[in-house]
């Protein structure tokens, strides 16, 4: 770890947001290296890490970094949430002008963050890393391909690499996608709502460092669905069209067969109608998964759950002093936990629980 400055109350110039669920292997190395990177620039700054719920030995070692390293504050959240509304409750406490993020598994090396820093000073909104040599097995790029294309396709967004950890942000466009309310938040879709500059930046890309990916084929599957149905209706008008032409494919089969049996007599029919019946019941599947992904996400967005809840935030042991003056006095005495819940929902910093001190009160 370098440096060891303190934190002062002024707001830094630099906030870096880094979400982390089981990440113990990683992360002294990830916060070294971001440290060091935003040292070389001479320019204020804090690293937000956003603690998602882990299991493992991740926020005991936050803590244990954050009291060598006092630009370090700790958002811990309720449970784990997942990772994009891990990083929005990180963008909802940063404090800083120029707010970026970035995976906490190494495979984007930290130190591209200044090609980032570099985008956001020319005057652009967004900076949006890609990876053009990706360290993936052949199989996940192409998957990644298809699913840029497809997401592309249907959603109007065109970008290099969607799924980037590296991006930076100027801090309008940050306070506009805390306050939207809706639970699934795409951020390439609402940077593009938003009608901000974006450069897209190349940046290197590493084999992970330590630990295990948390993301699966069915869980990037998954993510990549509900990229395509949070931004866009285009699957339900595609799955309409596509009844209509399967509905005349199978009156022109059925025709087909008709007249066969008409003119050569009774045939064996079975290789035929079994495919048709496979295919119209895929596609009757499809169009129903995704009706009912747009109703559930009705039923979620009437329930108004927030995206994310935060337990409490950890500030640095010199962020203030105002908390060693009431100790002094004996009003602060025990240092008590603060723990009024932050909700998802466009949350403003003042109002969050923030716990001063850099170990973990009783």
């Amino acid at each position: 770890m370098t440096g060891g400055k303190t934190l002062t109350t002024e707001a830094p110039e630099i906030s870096v947001v880094i979400p982390v669920y089981n990440e113990e292997p990683n992360l002294r190395e990830v916060i070294g290296r971001t440290t060091a990177t935003l040292e070389k620039l001479n320019r204020s700054f804090e690293i937000v890490a956003v603690d998602d719920g882990s299991s493992d030995g991740s926020v005991a070692l936050l803590e244990e970094l954050q009291r060598s390293e006092q630009r370090l504050r700790i958002v811990k959240l309720m449970r784990n949430f997942g990772q994009t509304p891990a990083m929005f409750a990180g963008f909802s406490t940063v404090r800083g002008r120029l707010v970026l993020s970035i995976d906490s598994d190494l495979q984007n090396p930290p130190e591209e963050l200044a090609k980032l820093i570099a985008k956001l000073d020319e005057g652009f909104d967004v900076a949006q890393g890609w990876r053009e040599r990706r360290q993936d097995s052949a199989f996940r790029r192409y998957a990644s391909k298809v699913m840029n294309a497809i997401v592309s396709w249907s959603t109007g967004i065109h970008l290099r690499d969607l799924g980037c950890g590296l991006k930076g942000y100027r801090r309008e466009v940050i306070d506009q996608m805390v306050r939207f309310s809706h639970h699934s938040r795409y951020v390439p879709a609402e940077i593009v709502w938003l009608g901000v500059r974006i450069a897209e930046v190349q940046v290197a890309h590493c084999e992970r460092a330590g630990g295990e990916s948390k993301y699966s084929l069915w869980t990037l599957l998954r993510l990549n669905f509900d990229m395509i149905a949070s931004v866009t209706t285009a699957p339900i008008k595609f799955i309409g069209l596509m009844g209509w032409l399967l509905s005349l494919v199978g009156f022109g089969m059925g025709g087909l067969i008709f007249a066969k049996r008409l003119i050569y007599g009774d045939f064996n029919q079975m290789v035929t109608v079994t495919a048709l019946f496979f295919t119209l019941a895929g596609v009757q599947m499809i169009a129903t998964g995704l009706m009912c992904e747009y109703m559930s996400r009705i039923y979620i967005e009437t329930q108004n759950k927030p995206y994310f809840i935060i337990k409490e935030v950890v500030e640095p042991e010199e962020n203030t002093r105002e908390g060693k003056v009431a100790d002094r006095s004996g009003a602060g005495r025990g240092r008590q936990r603060q723990r009024r819940d932050s909700e998802g929902a466009g949350v403003e910093p003042a109002s969050l629980p923030r716990h001063r001190g850099g170990r973990r009160p009783s």
